[in-house]
């Protein structure tokens, strides 16, 4: 994908311009985030009058810079495939960030957010060192002026081990130990996520744990980065290189007949939707599509143990009311809020969906520039969650997690980790 330069004429001017003027007889997606606010104002200017020709030259980047990648307009659009328009927002956002990334090139903090496994590996190896840096005013500040990273903005610390290590110093239970007679076999390959491998252990741990409490045999072939981090910063270069990765992992298990779980949303996104779309032309194509048909929501999975009857629901401790945040990347896939399902199973529990923006968006809302409406974003998203009354508050996206426990001044936890409590794992 080359969009070199973007003048008048350029076929990512000429469908920016096409797209501007659907957008602009519709706004079914008013308010709905910063790029559509940004649009709809540069439209209603007097000497634009809401005709997409008349738009300042720098229209399509100042529209671009307000969008976190979310997704929630392509569902939410009348026009996306298969209409006839085939309107495609967020990918013509992508196009444009590309296009600014190889005009303007790539500042060390996208190159710092992108790289996502080895900033991980440092951070475990200098944990210490690392969390006192996260922790220090005086040093989040420098990297303000350094990096353009906010100073206030919440960043995950790190583990002082990671999964991998966690996970092969437990040892692998016997699979099939007290699981009743006539329980169908299956086996599953975890995608551990790089936030779950360096940050947040306990998500992957407690997903591992209750898939063998099913009797389910889990392979982990390792840990890597989906790559959205690399689509996040407009390198499609580095997300088509982290995609044969992924696929080079988990491809030879989806063959031998194991489905791929993922406990993040954005990973299973990936995985499922945007490899199909972005990591074209790898000669790669068809193994793509296997994996995508094999990865599933961890629970939407369990969803779909339930249906056959074979979920166990043998728990130990309630829940009670849960405040749950739903996250925009498990919207985008159309398969509901299946933790709600899931842990309502749970007695003396109630789960209370929040379908609201969390306005971290990846690094968009780390960034100096984007971080004030990140945080008014976070601070209402959390204020509902507040009016629900919950005893937990919770939520799939583990950086949603951190901007709403921020602004909410309480914890927020992975939903796996609440049943891996309730079952008493």
């Amino acid at each position: 994908m080359t969009e070199e330069n973007a003048g008048n004429g350029h076929p990512l001017q000429t469908e920016w311009l096409r797209v501007a003027d659907i957008c602009n007889g519709c706004r079914r997606c008013f308010h709905l985030c910063p790029s559509f606010d940004t649009l709809f104002e540069l439209l209603d200017q007097p000497g634009v009058d809401g005709q997409p020709e008349r738009l300042p030259g720098d229209s399509l980047e100042r529209t671009q810079d307000g969008c976190n990648l979310c997704k929630l307009c392509y569902n939410h659009c009348p026009y996306c495939p298969p209409h006839s328009y085939a309107l495609d927002f967020p990918g013509l956002m992508i196009r444009a960030r590309i296009h600014s990334v190889r005009r303007n090139g790539r500042s060390a903090v996208d190159r710092l957010f992108s790289r996502t496994d080895r900033t991980g590996r440092l951070g475990t190896r200098f944990s210490r060192a690392m969390n006192a840096a996260l922790a220090s005013p005086f040093l989040r500040k420098a990297g303000q002026k350094l990096l353009g990273i906010h100073a206030e903005a919440p960043i995950l610390p790190f583990a002082r081990e990671t999964f991998l290590e966690r996970y092969g110093k437990r040892g692998i239970p016997e699979s099939r130990k007290g699981i009743p007679e006539g329980v169908r076999e299956r086996k599953v390959a975890l995608f551990v996520t790089c936030l779950g491998n360096y940050q947040l252990p306990e998500i992957p741990e407690s997903v591992a744990l209750i898939l063998e409490h099913h009797g389910i045999s889990v392979a982990v072939p390792g840990a890597v980065c989906c790559g959205m981090p690399y689509l996040d910063v407009g390198d499609p270069e580095g997300f088509r290189a982290q995609a044969s990765r992924v696929l080079s992992l988990f491809l030879p298990l989806v063959r031998a007949g194991y489905e791929v779980v993922v406990p993040v949303p954005t990973c299973s996104l990936t995985l499922r939707k945007e490899f199909l779309q972005y990591a074209s032309g790898t000669g790669s194509e068809e193994g793509f599509r296997e994996l995508s048909g094999a990865t599933r929501d961890f629970f939407h999975y369990l969803q779909r143990i339930r249906s056959e009857g074979d979920l166990r629901t043998d728990f130990k401790s309630v829940l009670g009311r849960v405040s749950y945040h739903v996250p925009c990347h498990l919207r985008d896939q159309n398969i509901g809020a299946p933790v709600r399902e899931i842990l309502g199973l749970i007695p003396d529990s109630r789960v209370l969906p929040v379908e609201m923006c969390s306005g971290h968006g990846g690094s968009w809302g780390m960034r100096e520039s984007h971080f004030p409406d990140a945080r008014k974003k976070a601070s209402r998203t959390a204020g509902a969650m507040e009016e629900t009354s919950g005893d937990l508050w919770s939520s799939d996206c583990p950086l949603a997690a951190q901007a709403l426990g921020t602004q909410g001044n309480r914890p927020v936890e992975h939903p796996a980790v609440l049943l891996r409590k309730a079952y008493g794992l």
